[in-house]
């Protein structure tokens, strides 16, 4: 059975995270995920009930944004961000099941954890150059993910000089093949605002089968 769902993302480049979420979904029971994106300037209800209107029927929505703060992230961030969505998803109207996605402190701190795939995409997979990522348990305390990533990506790539320069200018485009291809499970399980979304989403899937 197909499921059709929507993802409403802070920016335009998190839709990159829809193969993602359509790999998780199949490994979670359902066999024909049909996913959407949507990204909009303007209140979080407007934008929701803008991609319901766009993107026709919807049975899971899905809500990201990121916990950007400083050193309460964890805890603080992350809960106003999940309340944000909660009161914006009721005042939507939208009647069906959903998950709030929100990364901690943005989705470049999920990237940040598959040391291969960013030497792979940065086109030296055999490279051993270090790259200076966070550990595992520290991921989540990065105060510039996105700084962090485009830096380990340029040092993989072992660009000098003008190359260099092309190179950084193609970094966007290598952050989004890095959110189409991250993989499932691994060393994400190791990062809580992943495990948490994870977990709503399999709860969502639970409910829409017992409803």
């Amino acid at each position: 059975m197909t499921i059709r769902f929507l993802l409403v993302c802070d920016g335009s480049s998190d839709a990159a995270l829809v193969p993602h979420i359509s790999r998780l979904l199949i490994l979670n029971g359902q066999d024909d995920p049909l996913g959407n994106a949507w990204a909009s300037s303007g209140p979080l209800v407007h934008k929701i009930r803008d991609g319901l209107r766009h993107t026709g029927e919807c049975d899971l929505l899905m809500v990201h944004r990121d916990a950007e703060a400083s050193r309460e992230t964890r805890s603080a961030g992350w809960h106003t961000r999940f309340a944000e969505i909660e009161e914006a998803v009721r005042n939507s109207e939208f009647e069906g099941s959903w998950v709030g996605l929100v990364p901690v402190r943005m989705t470049e701190s999920w990237l940040l954890v598959d040391e291969s795939a960013i030497r792979y995409v940065a086109g030296r997979p055999q490279s051993n150059t270090p790259l200076d990522l966070p550990p595992l348990r520290r991921v989540e305390l990065e105060s510039d993910p996105k700084a962090r990533l485009a830096a380990a990506l340029t040092i993989a790539s072992g660009t000098t000089g003008r190359k260099r320069k092309r190179f950084i200018k193609e970094i966007p485009k290598l952050r989004n093949q890095l959110l189409e291809e991250l993989p499932i499970g691994g060393s994400l399980e190791q990062v809580p605002s992943w495990v948490r979304f994870r977990d709503d989403l399999l709860k969502a899937l639970a409910s829409r089968g017992s409803s």
